[in-house]
């Protein structure tokens, strides 16, 4: 399999496989593949003639083979894109196709959210590409976003990434996404500070995420239930998936770093990402603040909750739920 880097470097240098199998649980990369060739292959004047965009769901296999085998028009490609190739009927036929494809066709397969076992992506790599997109681990996660805020003109220090990855998650498109917003507002060469993800990431009504966390960690009963119930006026802003989200990433580093058996700074980094000294001393007090047995009753509540947040086995109002769920952490 290709990798990302070597796949974007191809198409810029116009180097064409006729059939790209684009496949994998991380969106984002697709995507942005996807884009490319959408956009820059085909000259825009040509594309009416010499560019077809079908729809897993709205088309089937053996009419994505008959746009293939059509030739081009006054270009020296035709190009087939599937998007949300994962609900096409009969996808093995592709594979078929991909067998002896036609050489003037560039076929882009796009199956997000799931890998093709060997036996149904290999017939792929005889003739063509076949890319696997795979998400960023959490332990990373700050430092791809600390790339991808180079790439974007930014500067940023490990702090405020890792703020960003701790609200955000290893969701790259919403990532990629919030970066793009900084961008329009923010001057080329900014630096991203704490600040400005409070102010433009973040954006609560009146709290966030962050005070809530600070506020269940010091046991401040009034506070906690203060910051809960506004967050129950703005579910818009703050939906319970997102908050039980947080709170379990914000919990699950506190027990990783409680469970290792070495409370040194290498156990610190492996459980909270590379800190400012300030900023990880204040997560290693909080971690130590609790014991592991009420870390994982904790956990166990989240998950929990975070089922229910998604309207399983409950009919209880979203409102309610979180202040369910944030009396029963409190008083673990």
């Amino acid at each position: 399999m290709i990798t990302y880097e070597a796949l974007v470097k191809d198409l810029t240098d116009r180097k064409f496989a006729p059939v790209y199998l684009l496949m994998g649980e991380e969106p984002f990369y697709i995507d942005r593949v996807c884009d490319y060739f959408e956009h820059f292959v085909i000259d825009e004047a040509d594309r009416d003639f010499n560019q077809a965009v079908l729809y897993g769901k709205d088309t089937n296999a053996a009419d994505v083979i008959a746009s293939a085998k059509q030739f081009p028009f006054g270009s020296p490609y035709r190009l087939v894109i599937v998007k949300e190739a994962k609900g096409l009927a009969n996808l093995e036929m592709l594979a078929t196709y991909a067998q002896n494809p036609v050489p003037s066709t560039i076929l882009v397969i796009c199956h997000k959210y799931g890998k093709l076992r060997a036996n149904q992506y290999k017939p792929y790599e005889k003739n063509g590409v076949v890319f696997e997109s795979v998400g960023v681990k959490d332990y990373k996660l700050s430092d791809w976003i600390m790339k991808r805020a180079v790439h974007e003109k930014f500067k940023i220090d490990n702090t405020s990434a890792n703020m960003l990855a701790d609200f955000l998650g290893n969701d790259l498109s919403r990532i990629h996404t919030e970066l793009g917003k900084l961008k329009a507002i923010l001057p080329a060469g900014s630096t991203i500070t704490q600040d400005v993800v409070q102010k433009y990431v973040v954006q609560s009504k009146e709290f966030n995420i962050f005070e809530l966390q600070d506020a269940l960690v010091s046991r401040n009963a009034q506070r906690v239930f203060k910051i809960a119930i506004n967050f129950t006026q703005h579910l818009k802003d703050n939906p319970n998936v997102m908050t039980v989200t947080m709170l379990y990433r914000f919990y699950h580093k506190m027990l990783l770093y409680q469970m290792s058996p070495v409370k040194d700074r290498e156990a610190q980094a492996r459980a909270f990402g590379n800190l400012a000294p300030n900023i990880m001393e204040k997560n290693v007090r909080a971690a130590m603040s609790y014991s592991v047995p009420q870390l994982m009753q904790i956990i166990s509540i989240l998950r929990e909750y975070d089922v229910k947040s998604k309207g399983v086995d409950t009919n209880t109002e979203e409102g309610d739920l979180l202040i369910e769920m944030i009396y029963k952490i409190l008083h673990v």
